[in-house]
């Protein structure tokens, strides 16, 4: 990809450089803040080589593919720091904008999913890197684990019966920086989601990451708690509140006070609502909702690995499925499983499955094109290039596609797959697969994308999508 190229082509029909006022990046989506979103041509966009689809929201998303987002980002904003400033606006330009923020505002329920994603993404590449790791050197001590149990090699000294065999193999010191390293962010995540969340909601960020590091303090069992307790909903629900309080009592202490007065009155305030009420309810609410999920998957079985993996794909078409990090992270904090991850990655095997079959089924040369580059993208780590470059375009294929992905799911439960981190799908997904169920993952995955390519196949052809005139 010509990434300066691809750039000025997404800045030009949004509406040039005067009609972007930020442009970050996630994993595979360019993400622009509009000063007037009636400027962009939205079909133009979609017809740029290079660009799988694009969201409408309260920020414009361009997908491109994971590696060239940010990319792509870079040019965008290279242009905007070498470019013109966007004019002041006129009373009626500033009028106009507001009505239309207004008509565009997003429910209290979407506000707050979003907020979720925006805490998270900034934490998903370094979590997916140490969940990559953590699996790698799981994949080293469980077979060290097998070898010393089968082979009667007993403990030596500080080591442990796997540490012998690692030891025995040259391989301890490898495993020992791959523990070290995967730790370093699972043991103090708490710590990341509260910086994260502080800058989300214009807060002082080190304050907030000293809040997170306050739930994972080992001197709480002397208050009664445990450290962790009330997860990462506890830590956003605290940081979120210092912000609300940070602000307001700014605005009542001197500024020449302000230094000093305000992080110790916010902090002694925060830190006790967070050590006497957030973190005993927190915790109550954390184990609620993963007792209710765990009995979910047990009780509800094979529909429910159906179910939930079939939904999957719209929560992900949507950007929703952000708001599910926490609840996955609290699954491998309190059993050091996330079943429910291992589920939803299966909506990467739908998507493949099914654009595997449109790409067999269209005569649309640009099609076969974009669903050639999607396809091993999907494959490899993520399904939104299929799901927006493929899926969606054609229509059926992304309903065959997900309910493909249902019968993933069900094998998932069947074979009681999980995983011990969260991170990308696809074959990148393999590291992160819990008690060495590396082939249950893959007959899983491939059960769901055989379902969905036989599924829009099938459909294909009785909708006659194979005839369509290019």
């Amino acid at each position: 990809m010509n990434y300066p190229l691809v750039g000025s082509a997404i800045v030009e029909h949004s509406g040039g450089l005067n009609n972007l006022r930020h442009v970050t990046n996630c994993m595979t989506r360019v993400r622009m803040t509009l000063a007037d979103p009636a400027k962009v041509n939205i079909q133009a966009l979609k017809g740029i080589e290079g660009v799988l689809g694009v969201v409408e929201d309260d920020t414009l998303q361009v997908i491109v593919g994971p590696g060239k987002s940010s990319k792509v980002a870079t040019a965008i904003n290279e242009l905007l720091a070498s470019g013109s400033q966007p004019p002041p606006q006129s009373d009626v330009e500033q009028k106009a904008a507001l009505a239309r923020e207004k008509s565009r505002k997003p429910t209290r329920t979407k506000a707050v999913l979003k907020h979720i994603a925006n805490i998270f993404v900034p934490i998903l590449p370094p979590l997916i890197a140490a969940g990559i790791l953590m699996g790698l050197n799981n994949v080293l001590v469980n077979s060290a684990a097998s070898y010393a149990l089968t082979h009667a090699i007993a403990a030596s000294g500080e080591l442990s019966p796997a540490q012998v065999v690692l030891d025995q193999r040259h391989l301890l010191g490898l495993s020992q920086f791959l523990d070290i390293v995967s730790k370093a962010l699972f043991s103090f995540l708490a710590i990341y989601t509260g910086v994260t969340t502080a800058r989300e909601f214009n807060g002082n960020a080190i304050m907030g990451g000293l809040l997170g590091a306050i739930t994972i303090a080992p001197q709480l069992p002397l208050l009664g708690l445990l450290p962790g307790q009330g997860g990462l909903i506890g830590v956003i629900f605290c940081v979120w509140l210092m912000c609300v309080l940070e602000k307001q009592v700014r605005r009542v202490v001197p500024d020449i006070l302000d230094v000093v007065l305000t992080p110790t009155i916010v902090l002694t305030v925060m830190a006790g609502a967070l050590l006497f009420a957030i973190m005993p309810v927190a915790g109550m609410v954390s184990n609620g909702i993963l007792h209710s999920l765990n009995g979910l998957l047990a009780t509800g079985g094979l529909a429910a690995g159906f179910v939930l993996a079939s939904l999957f794909p719209f929560l992900i078409s949507l950007g929703l499925h952000h708001g599910l990090f926490p609840i996955h992270l609290e699954m491998i904090n309190a059993t050091g499983h996330a079943p429910l991850f291992a589920i939803q990655i299966m909506s990467n095997a739908g998507m493949v499955g099914a654009a595997t079959a449109v790409l067999l089924l269209t005569r649309d040369p640009v099609m076969k094109k974009i669903a050639k580059g999607a396809i091993p993208t999907s494959i490899l780590a993520v399904g939104e290039p299929t799901i927006f470059g493929v899926n969606i375009p054609a229509g059926f294929a992304f309903i065959t596609g997900s309910i493909g992905a249902g019968f993933g799911g069900m094998m998932v439960v069947l074979l009681g797959v999980s995983t011990n981190g969260v991170g990308a799908a696809g074959l990148s997904a393999l590291p992160l697969i819990a008690d060495g169920k590396y082939l249950q993952y893959i007959f899983a995955w491939l059960t769901g994308c055989l379902a969905a390519f036989v599924l829009t196949y099938i459909t294909g052809k009785l909708r006659k999508y194979d005839r369509e005139s290019v």
